[in-house]
């Protein structure tokens, strides 16, 4: 058995991950159990018909990045009507305008990759780290307040789309759930069972595959059988740089980039200086405007889950199903991405894609290794994870704080619109200097994102931060 801390965005997931640990599982059998886990116990945050981005330490090795991207469909002809989905705003934050229904589904790679991941570098069988979560989705799960927070925001816009929607986050009476409410998904119990049992492949080229694919071209989707059963994971070398004598990998994403860019720039701040505030915020207006000029991201119902374990393995995921597509297809539990009606990832449509290209992200997780110190850590924030990440890694390196005091320390995010910049920040946050306009939150807020961190620390100690921004937890398994 191996001591092991998981970080996730819920008590529910991060103990699903130390139950696999305590059944012998590794740190990738931990992190696969806990994702799958958050797929049903953090109903608007994420699901099984997700993308996916891991990133994964074997001990003693280098780190490889597993790509569970979604696809853009039409390899069986179908171009989705109209296109990205039906329009709507839906009342978060300012006002977001998205795409949902059939045609803003894309290829969801989460399945597959996570099978992958979990095969390849775990040690469990796949049936037995998918267990914890086949139990909470059939015997129930405390609703948690991320959802029950979120969904009254997103539920009438995006999941009363379908009935099996509604089940989601509503009674059969209509009420909306509530915090604490157990919350039994049977039909999704019986998905994850014929995934545990025939594989991820049911999704893909079996009967699961085949009824999603069916019902989608015949409500004007443009997902096919034909485009779940050509989608393949990857596995490939990260994106890698040095950070004050830290080997730090990434995901070769948008958002990858912009946070190595950041990172970087960050580096070069001592802390507590005068100037500090100003030059952190000097530092990531550039990076983002850098990246905007790329592409702007979303991705707003995501998680992240971070496990490491007492041999230095470590694993980092990331999955999303952009705001949720509001379609579960009936005769199933599973709820669908809408990642082609992303306004913000495709500023000029869905089809300036060609069938079967990976659409682009901002998912960001990320490893880091110095002699014996490991840390895995990632988020979840829409066009703010990247800049979530940077900020906990800087307390991690240049301040030196624990990876909870990081996790936990305010945060700022440099907000541009149509060319004029304004600082958020949380209480605590010292804007110094800056210049800019600025716009104080009155506590913490999940805008700011949600990293999760998990970390093997030099004297052999286990060390874990769950963001409270989110929900976040960390448990920890000790043999």
């Amino acid at each position: 058995m191996l001591n092991t801390v998981i970080a996730a965005g819920t008590e529910t997931a991060a103990a699903a991950g130390a139950r696999v640990a305590a059944m012998g599982g590794n740190a990738v059998d931990a992190a696969t159990a806990a994702v799958v886990a958050s797929w049903v116990c953090e109903p608007g945050m994420t699901a099984v018909g997700s993308a996916l981005i891991a990133m994964v330490r074997p001990a003693g090795e280098r780190a490889m990045l597993v790509d569970g991207l979604t696809v853009m469909p039409g390899l069986g002809g179908h171009r989705g009507e109209p296109a990205g989905g039906s329009r709507i705003t839906m009342p978060y934050g300012p006002g977001v305008e998205t795409g949902v229904g059939p045609a803003s589904v894309a290829v969801p790679g989460g399945p597959a990759a996570l099978e992958l991941l979990q095969q390849r570098w775990g040690i469990l069988s796949w049936a037995e780290v998918l267990a914890p979560a086949i139990r909470l989705a059939g015997e129930g799960f405390p609703y948690p307040e991320v959802s029950a927070t979120y969904l009254p925001v997103s539920g009438e816009c995006i999941y009363d789309l379908t009935e099996g929607g509604r089940r989601i986050w509503r009674f059969p009476d209509g009420r909306p759930r509530q915090v604490g409410d157990v919350t039994v998904l049977p039909e999704l119990a019986a998905d994850l069972q014929q995934i545990a049992e025939e594989g991820a492949s049911v999704l893909y080229t079996g009967s699961l595959g085949e009824r999603i694919g069916e019902w989608l071209v015949e409500h004007g989707g443009a997902l096919s059988q034909q485009d779940l059963a050509a989608y393949q994971p990857l596995v490939r070398p990260p994106r890698q740089a040095n950070d004050q004598g830290w080997t730090v990998w990434t995901s070769d994403t948008i958002g990858g980039e912009a946070l190595l860019e950041m990172v970087a720039g960050f580096s070069e701040i001592p802390p507590e200086s005068e100037a500090e505030a100003r030059l952190l915020v000097d530092v990531m207006r550039a990076t983002l405007q850098r990246r905007d000029d790329r592409l702007r991201g979303a991705s707003a119902s995501t998680t992240q889950i971070c496990a490491v374990d007492e041999t230095g393995c470590a694993c980092s995921v990331t999955t999303s199903t952009g705001y949720g597509s509001g379609v579960v297809v009936p005769g199933t539990g599973i709820m669908l991405n809408n990642m082609l009606g992303e306004l913000e990832l495709l500023p000029h449509g869905p089809h300036v894609l060609k069938p079967g290209e990976r659409l682009p992200s901002n998912m960001t997780p990320m490893i880091a290794v110095r002699d014996e110190s490991v840390v895995a850590l990632g988020a979840a924030g829409a066009d703010r994870i990247a800049p979530a990440i940077a900020q906990t890694w800087r307390g991690i390196v240049a301040r030196r704080a624990s990876v909870s005091a990081s996790v936990d320390a305010p945060r700022f995010y440099v907000r541009d619109v149509n060319g004029a910049a304004t600082v958020d920040f949380e209480p605590g946050f010292d804007p110094l200097g800056v210049t800019l306009p600025l716009h104080s939150f009155d506590e913490r807020h999940m805008y700011f994102g949600g990293v999760q961190a998990a970390a093997l620390c030099a004297d052999g100690s286990l060390a874990g931060g769950g963001d409270p921004r989110r929900g976040g937890a960390t448990a920890f398994y000790s043999s």
